[in-house]
């Protein structure tokens, strides 16, 4: 080969001896390699945030990039958002064709606006004109010129007077006031709004206007008796028994009042009333056995139904259902768990419905203003505070009871809780029968503070049974099964979060106080309603570990129902017990019933029906759970220890016998099996839960 020609091949080719490329082809692939990298460069939109700190070259690639995998081994992160020049670009751009959008239609409807004569002459002065711009702001000034408003008085601060007007739509957002001596709350959307009226202040007791001040101030209260140690003793019974779990007012202002008498005169009795009183001593006839407690002598079915029956007819004939007063709240809702105790829930239902009703009427779900806290003294802005929060309460144990939703969520309030005062709640509260105080056992009342953890408690359940147990939750798809247990896992650690909060001198034991063990035993209650949507799964389809039973936890958590119930009895009479213990004590029988013939469950079952026998001397609705429980065990065939089936025959000959085919039968995978001893694997659930454990046991 001629030595040109050889030449020409090596720079064109590879060195046949050494294998490197010829001098025009690593010129070739040096420029090939350039281009390749300038291409790769030019398509990056935006470097990664190392390579933009350092200032250095990013070839864009994912998840790392070259310089931050290889060479600095930094993280690499892209973040389009993070350029700030790039958007300033962009946001220059967008406001700019956003003027000239604007200009340009400013300009159209002024042609689109003008007269016919005065057309030709808009479209001589865009077409001489130096700016569009500023043409469009000559034709905006002219128009207001035009109207009479120049261009420096066109702020809403310069309007005219209409503008009050406006100002006045915007600002009235809502406000408590009195109407005919009633605090009620005006929202902003109502034109009640601008009927004007005073702040807000007392509200008085309609009929005591006329009355003698020498009327004897408890006897005053009630038609039904003028027994003045019946009405103490009744009244007595209530805020030993009831009042505690239930804490719906403030007992110092209403004890205030109610010494007055309802007569006394140029005073107003805004915590206390006739019908409050008379709701009261309804409720107190059910923890007592002396003679007055009985509509008809001798007969339990009647006790309170006198006190009750003046109650109704104040609510009917004094109508006191159109005067919203806090009062009225108050009693109403006690009407409403008197009625439940009595196993009339309809009625229930409706009473608790006007008082939750007649509690937003008066604003006790908003927080006051500052306005209102200037005419409002602190006591009355705390019974405000109260009574919500009660009400919070009966509502959340309506919705268990009855399986509804709550009719006070979250949502639908501001107002803030209520204080803990020291000096009351270090109060002495002594156990009452009708032989009177036992001044051997004095205790610490703490009712406020208790009364606070179980509205905490209680919102935690309202939680829930929106998740759980809303009518479109049977409805969701399968789906669903990570949302059910993500739910799952934060309602549960907000349980363990409460009970862990809970302050050393609440814990159950010997001589607690009555209703902090019901507030215990409700606290379990929340176990088995949060696990029980889960039985619906069979162990292949169900969203838990394989290691944890839903079954199993209900089942510990109604032991642990059972075992405060014999607590009570143990330390206070069953006879003295807030009528919310009957539905708890039913729902851990229940589970018994279906783990029977198991020996704990034969154990607490018979335990239980013995305990609701007890109560029922007192309260219609233990009768009949006596008489569903003899129901179900016949319809699910379960064998019943004797004790417990001579209980349940005795239920049914006193309180009617019932046929099995009013109640329906469990589905298969709701049927529970015996719960068996977890091994070594078993031990935890740990890892799903937050790491809080299942066993009640270890509560206690």
């Amino acid at each position: 080969m001629p030595a040109t020609q050889n030449q020409a091949y090596t720079e064109q080719h590879d060195d046949p001896r050494t294998g490197e490329p010829g001098p025009a082809l690593k010129k070739k692939k040096s420029r090939r390699a350039t281009d390749t990298s300038n291409q790769k460069r030019k398509c990056i939109s935006t470097a990664c945030i190392a390579c933009r700190k350092r200032k250095s070259k990013c070839d864009g690639a994912v998840p790392s990039c070259a310089a931050c995998a290889s060479v600095y081994g930094t993280e690499c992160v892209y973040d389009p958002n993070s350029d700030h020049r790039r958007k300033g670009v962009y946001r220059e751009k967008t406001d700019g064709m956003k003027a000239d959008d604007a200009t340009l239609k400013i300009l159209v409807e002024a042609i689109l606006n003008a007269s016919e004569d005065d057309v030709g002459d808009i479209v001589h002065r865009i077409r001489n004109c130096d700016s569009l711009d500023n043409l469009a702001q000559q034709i905006i000034s002219d128009d207001l010129e035009s109207e009479g408003v120049s261009r420096e008085q066109s702020g809403d601060e310069n309007w005219p007077s209409q503008v009050d007007g406006e100002r006045d739509l915007a600002g009235k957002m809502g406000e408590l006031r009195i109407e005919n001596g009633t605090i009620r709350f005006i929202g902003g959307t109502s034109h009640l709004i601008y009927l004007g009226g005073a702040s807000a202040g007392h509200d008085a007791e309609p009929d005591s206007v006329g009355q003698l001040s020498s009327t004897d101030p408890v006897r005053s209260w009630t038609d039904v008796t003028e027994d003045i140690g019946l009405i103490t003793h009744l009244i007595n019974m209530y805020f030993n028994y009831h009042y505690p779990y239930f804490t719906t007012l403030s007992r110092k202002l209403f004890w205030r009042d109610f010494s007055k008498g309802r007569g006394f005169v140029g005073q107003s009795a805004s915590h206390c009333s006739s019908l409050l009183v008379n709701a009261i001593l309804a409720l107190g006839c059910h923890f007592t056995d002396v003679p007055g407690a009985y509509g008809t002598p001798g007969d339990n079915r009647t006790k309170g139904d006198h006190f009750f029956a003046e109650a109704k007819r104040l609510i009917m004939d004094g109508d006191e259902f159109e005067r919203p007063r806090l009062v009225t709240v108050q009693a109403l809702a006690l009407m409403s768990v008197r009625e439940a105790g009595c196993a009339r829930e309809a009625t229930g239902w409706v009473y608790s419905g006007m008082s939750f009703r007649m509690a937003q009427d008066i604003g006790l779900n908003l927080e006051m203003s500052a306005s209102d806290k200037r005419v409002m003294s602190d006591e009355e802005i705390d019974a405000r505070r109260m009574t919500f929060w009660g009400c919070f309460t009966f509502d959340k144990c309506w919705s268990n009871y009855l399986g509804r939703m709550p009719q006070l969520p979250k949502s639908t309030f501001t107002v803030a809780k209520f204080d803990v005062f020291p000096d009351e709640d270090a109060s002495v509260w002594m156990p009452l029968t009708d032989k009177g105080f036992d001044e051997s056992v004095k205790l610490p009342s703490r009712t406020r503070a208790a009364a606070l953890h179980l509205a905490s408690l209680c919102e935690i359940s309202s939680d829930l049974l929106l998740y759980f147990y809303h009518p479109t939750h049977i409805h969701r798809s399968a789906g669903g099964k990570t949302a059910e247990l993500k739910k799952l896992s934060e309602l549960h650690k907000r349980l363990e979060e409460w009970r862990k909060q809970l302050p050393k001198e609440f814990e159950p034991s010997d001589h607690q106080l009555p209703n902090v063990i019901l507030m215990h035993m409700f606290f379990h209650l929340q176990f088995i309603h949060l696990f029980r949507p889960f039985l619906k799964y069979s162990p292949a389809s169900s969203p838990l570990p394989s290691h944890i039973s839903p079954r199993r936890i209900c089942t510990s958590n109604a032991g642990a129902i059972s075992k405060l119930m014999r607590l009570y009895k143990k330390t206070w009479n069953l006879r003295q017990i807030c009528n919310i213990a009957v539905y708890m004590a039913h729902s851990a029988c229940t589970i018994h019933l279906l783990n029977l013939p198991e020996k704990t469950a034969k154990r607490d079952f018979t335990h239980g029906v013995k305990h609701l026998e007890e109560i029922s001397e007192d309260w219609l609705c233990a009768r009949r759970a006596l008489s569903i429980l003899s129901v179900l065990a016949r319809k699910w065939k379960c064998a019943i220890p004797d004790e417990a089936a001579q209980i349940l025959q005795r239920a049914d000959e006193l309180y009617g016998h019932y046929s099995t085919s009013e109640v329906p039968s469990p589905k298969s995978s709701s049927v529970f099996t015996r719960p068996t001893r977890p091994n070594a694997k078993q031990s935890t659930i740990r890892p799903i839960i937050h790491g809080a454990g299942f066993s009640a046991s270890s509560l206690y």
